[in-house]
């Protein structure tokens, strides 16, 4: 710096050094900068992974759970079915039974007995 006495002025001398800490300052933001970025495109990238992951997970579990309910319903409905069958032949053999009975002599119903 240079200093005139008449006129109390200031004088600044321009050096190489503002401008080239200026460039280094600009420089170090600018790659702080693209690192951000990069590093939030990271963060989006594995958030929607993530996600993804999710939804299919819960698309194969609700795929899982539809089978396991119809195989569920099968079970139930020969379940039912193998009942109404034994109670059909059950009634049925003792309508039979009473019929058969039913027309049985007197004497015969008491030696059966």
């Amino acid at each position: 710096m240079k200093s005139s006495n008449s006129k109390s002025e200031l004088k600044l001398e321009k050096t190489a050094e503002p401008k080239s800490l200026l460039h280094l300052a600009l420089d170090a933001a600018d790659r702080g900068q693209s690192t951000a970025v990069a590093v939030l495109q990271d963060a989006r990238v594995e958030v929607r992974a993530a996600i993804e992951n999710g939804i299919e997970l819960a698309e194969k579990l609700s795929a899982g759970a539809l089978r396991f309910a119809r195989k569920l319903v099968t079970k139930l409905d020969e379940a039912s079915n193998d009942a109404l069958t034994g109670t059909e032949r059950a009634l049925s053999a003792a309508v039979d039974k009473a019929k058969e009975t039913s027309t049985r002599p007197a004497p015969e119903l008491s030696a059966a007995a």
